[in-house]
């Protein structure tokens, strides 16, 4: 049974709005989940569905029009949302790791390595000397050859893969308890993926830490969560360990997305195509008065026009926000949980 000593961040009905030429867009709406001790918990969903914007509000690294109206954040026993920014960045960067998608972007070009590793030892009692022994040894724990050389480069040196290595290996520098990553690997070839995804699993075991992940790819997900939630519209619709998720989805739009994946020719049956999902995202200026999927959804009745379903927990650990979640007990979904 989880407890609140298993739980390392606790996200409660987290509500946050965006200002933008005149209108108001709710772009998350009563989000709630946790992160236990150690696993990797996963957000996937399509592009403008909430998953970054969840992450980013952890940390409170939001654009200047948005808005928290609702929730609370707890980290361990403290409220983020009730910090001071000199308080919050005690935790941000050092308890709390990000790992952003472009680290062209997020990086320092015109500091080396070595200062940007060294920034984040800068409030130990470790002497120079000793903070590039570790430096060292976490550039080699990433897979970064010779790192007493790339030690001393900048990053526009490295290649894509290399990159994103070394954005890993400085924010391990900060020895977080818990790491989010945000679109990992999408920018990168499907074998540096693959490396990237090894990677990000061995350090979750040798650094012990907890790893909520961002992604559009439910490879990805197959491959490192444990837990998974899918986001549409501002809104949690499913979560529930990833092997049943993927055995059982009871969401139309989790199914959706499984159904919209190419399949292995052992997989496929004759004529078999991909069945993407109809229409598009609704804008978040003027969501539905009910399911935010209606417009989407083949399995929609009135009901669901006229009233927001709630999170039902269909089986121990397992939700969904679905009037007739029922009528999908007999897909089979799919199942790819192989974690390296």
């Amino acid at each position: 049974m989880n407890t609140a000593k298993d739980t390392i961040l606790k996200v409660d009905n987290l509500k946050l709005q965006f200002s933008s030429n005149g209108q108001t867009l709710n772009a998350l709406n009563g989000i709630s989940f946790s992160i236990r001790r150690g696993e990797t918990f996963g957000f996937v969903g399509e592009s403008g569905c909430g998953k970054s914007t969840t992450s980013r509000a952890i940390l409170r690294l939001l654009a200047d029009n948005a808005k928290i109206t609702d929730g609370t954040i707890y980290y361990n026993e403290t409220d983020l949302l009730k910090l001071s920014e000199k308080d919050l960045r005690k935790i941000r960067g050092k308890e709390i790791g990000m790992i952003f998608q472009d680290p062209m972007t997020a990086l320092n070009p015109v500091l080396t390595i070595r200062k940007q590793i060294f920034e984040q030892l800068r409030d130990t009692k470790l002497s120079s000397k000793e903070k590039e022994i570790v430096a060292i040894e976490i550039m080699n724990k990433v897979g970064i050859p010779l790192p007493e050389k790339r030690l001393n480069e900048y990053i526009f040196q490295y290649s894509g893969g290399m990159r994103q290595r070394a954005m890993i290996a400085i924010t391990l520098a900060g020895n977080p308890k818990l790491l989010i990553a945000d679109e990992p690997t999408t920018a990168l070839d499907v074998t540096i993926q693959d490396q990237i995804i090894k990677l990000l699993n061995h350090v979750k075991e040798d650094f012990g830490v907890s790893i909520l992940l961002i992604t559009h790819d439910l490879g990805v997900v197959g491959r490192m969560c444990d837990r998974v939630a899918v986001m549409y519209a501002g809104y949690i619709v499913e979560m529930a360990d990833t092997y049943t998720l993927f055995s059982a989805p009871r969401h139309p739009y989790t199914k959706g997305l499984m159904d919209a994946l190419p399949k292995l020719p052992q997989e496929q049956t004759r004529n078999e195509e991909m069945k993407p999902i109809p229409g598009a995202l609704p804008s978040l200026s003027d969501l539905p008065q009910g399911c935010p999927f209606v417009s989407r959804c083949q399995l929609h009745q009135t009901l669901c026009q006229d009233q927001l379903p709630t999170m039902q927990e269909i089986s121990p650990g397992h939700f969904a926000r679905c009037h007739y979640f029922h009528k999908l007990e007999g897909c089979t979904g799919l199942i790819n949980c192989t974690k390296g």
